[in-house]
């Protein structure tokens, strides 16, 4: 089993030290180094972390149950659980890549044993001053069960096998133990803390009139609805009614669709049914209520229900009743359909993506389709940032907004391919397509979250300088020309200088990035405007949006930017040319961008 990634242990630790360490019985000794305190807090937290994930209580109730200090007898927390009439013994493991081993196990099975006999003598005054509540869980439980969270690559099976033989000793005389053991690993950790960012599956009485059922091949319900309890739903889940559309509301103001659909609200609202053409929704499990339909109307209980296509009509009239207060759409229908059917699955896929051609539909808009952007939403968010990968109308403005758009750039301008540069400038739609080849590689399976922020972040300040230089630059010059239509280039060749703290697993601070870049960057932007005899007798937008003309400058501008002119190997490179790569003088960009140095 594989270790918790390193995104994933820099996000985990924030939310210990900023959620659970404060709450934290104090640690008995204070006299250990600051770094040992600070690294045994976030240990003790994890206990905290998995009992409230478990057993979902609350941080602070999480936290009181840890007795983890520098001698707990291997024991590291100690929780009741009422409900289940469950007492539960924690041991946890924070490490970055270690096994929970025997030498973890024995001493967890040591205190384990002395905590079954109550003898409470060799514990740390943290366990000692709850004696009384541990005897009372003792008396009062029916079930004790032993966890063991761990961040590492699995367990050895000598703890394992430790633990088990506690288990199955008859000598203990206790039946009330559980004879399995729970552990709470890396895969578990990084689920929930996914879990954190995700919005909640909607579930919801839906009232349809005149309705009919199809049996075969999907269960699936349709009828008359109406449209104010569907604007009531939109008002109460709000984005999470929507997750699994390919938009959110484009506003009335941007769509000449939902304009109408508005004017018909006002003007006839009883015509709405006829004049739309209805909302479509999957959902996990459909349920009738009730044994017969009262007045032709019957109730269905509705889990894990997303509006599939339709998210306009229905934003569109919860904006109108906003606005217009003394208007009522009462006599407004529409047609539902209610399909069972995974979201997420490829027939909920295939249906979103068929049926969502009422407004203009570009291919970036099926990137909400992609799993893997809605993982990175829910990693970005981790680190503070607003991921929005579906384009609506009040996107939230600021610099902790990320956008789709932007993502695709500042991931374009960081591959060695120079194509995605040309393509920048020309046909940036490709690099927009999930199923292109082009959206795949920039948003592979390994990209992390954390990776995208930095590469925007990085990519917005590379940008405000370029643009700065473009406005101070001669007005009409040529090199003003290289600046505005050459900014990907430039872009592309800082960007490989700032490989290293891209992947790294904490986001940069913003405020140090132009003290970081700002130099270098400076050098940069001389030895570009320095290579315009590259241009010959192209004029600049043309020439940046040629792939083999783009390539010959930007391996140009490595050469001369990372000191590796004067490589033989450069030379060589330089001379040679293979039909059969994938991109223009991919030989010698890649043996550039390899060398990159760092900053």
């Amino acid at each position: 089993m594989a270790a918790l990634a390193p995104e994933w242990m820099a996000i985990l630790k924030r939310v210990l030290a900023e959620r659970f360490v404060p709450s934290l019985p104090q640690l008995l000794d204070a006299t250990k180094p600051a770094v040992d305190q600070q690294a045994k807090q976030l240990s003790r937290a994890l206990s905290a972390f998995a009992l409230h994930k478990l057993l979902d209580i609350s941080p602070d109730e999480a936290a009181a149950a840890v007795v983890d200090d520098f001698n707990d007898k291997g024991v590291d927390a100690i929780y009741y659980h009422a409900p289940k009439e469950t007492l539960y013994l924690l041991q946890t493991k924070l490490k970055e890549s270690e096994q929970f081993k025997q030498e973890d196990a024995l001493p967890f099975c040591e205190g384990i044993r002395l905590l079954l006999k109550q003898d409470f003598s060799a514990f740390n005054n943290n366990l000692k001053n709850r004696q009384a509540d541990i005897e009372a869980a003792l008396d009062a439980c029916s079930h004790i069960k032993l966890v063991v969270p761990y961040t590492g690559d699995g367990i050895s099976q000598a703890a394992s096998d430790s633990l088990q033989s506690l288990l199955d000793d008859e000598d203990l005389d206790e039946e009330r133990l559980d004879k399995q053991v729970t552990y709470y690993t890396a895969v578990e950790v990084a689920r929930d803390l996914l879990a954190e960012q995700a919005y909640l599956p909607v579930h919801a009485d839906i009232v349809l009139q005149k309705h009919a059922k199809i049996e075969q091949p999907r269960t699936t319900y349709y009828g008359i609805v109406r449209l104010a309890d569907l604007v009531a739903l939109h008002q109460d889940k709000g984005k999470a009614l929507y997750e699994r559309n390919i938009r959110y509301f484009l506003g009335s103001s941007k769509s000449d669709v939902n304009k109408a659909i508005k004017t018909t609200l006002r003007d006839a609202p009883g015509s709405f049914f006829y004049l739309n053409n209805g909302v479509t929704a999957v959902c996990n499990d459909i349920e009738q209520k009730g044994k017969s339909p009262s007045g032709g109307f019957r109730k269905f209980k509705v889990r894990g229900l997303s509006i599939i296509n339709g998210a306009q009509t229905v934003a569109s009239a919860a904006e109108f009743v906003a606005q217009n207060p003394d208007s009522s759409i009462d006599d407004a229908k529409v047609m539902l359909t209610l399909i069972k059917a995974p979201a997420d699955g490829d027939f909920g896929k295939a249906v979103t993506k068929a049926r969502n051609h009422q407004n203009p539909v570009q291919t970036a808009n099926f990137a909400s389709l992609d799993e893997n952007q809605e993982r990175l939403r829910q990693e970005i968010g981790h680190l503070g940032y607003t991921y929005d990968y579906r384009p609506e109308a009040k996107v939230v403005s600021g610099a902790n907004l990320i956008t789709l758009d932007e993502a695709i750039r500042a991931l374009a301008v960081r591959q060695k391919d120079p194509r995605y540069l040309a393509l920048l400038k020309g046909d940036s739609s490709r690099l927009s397509n999930p199923e292109g080849a082009e959206y795949q590689a920039l948003f592979a399976p390994g990209l992390t979250g954390c990776q995208v922020v930095n590469s925007v972040l990085f990519y917005r300040a590379i940008r405000e300088l370029v643009v700065d230089y473009d406005k101070h630059a001669p007005s009409g010059s040529r090199e003003r020309l290289i600046y505005r239509h050459g900014s990907f280039a430039v872009a592309s060749v800082m960007m490989k200088r700032l490989r290293g703290r891209i992947v790294r697993t904490e986001a940069i601070d913003p405020a140090s990035i132009n003290a970081l870049i700002g130099l270098p960057l400076d050098q940069l932007r001389q030895e570009m405007a320095d290579l315009h005899a590259l241009l010959g007798g192209s004029g600049p937008l043309a020439y940046f949006k040629n792939q083999g003309d783009v390539a010959a400058f930007v391996a140009a501008l490595m050469e001369k930017n990372f000191g590796l002119d004067a490589d033989p190997a450069v030379a060589h490179l330089r001379g040679i040319t293979n039909l059969a790569d994938p991109y223009p003088r991919k030989g010698v960009i890649d043996y550039l961008s390899d060398r990159a140095p760092q900053l």
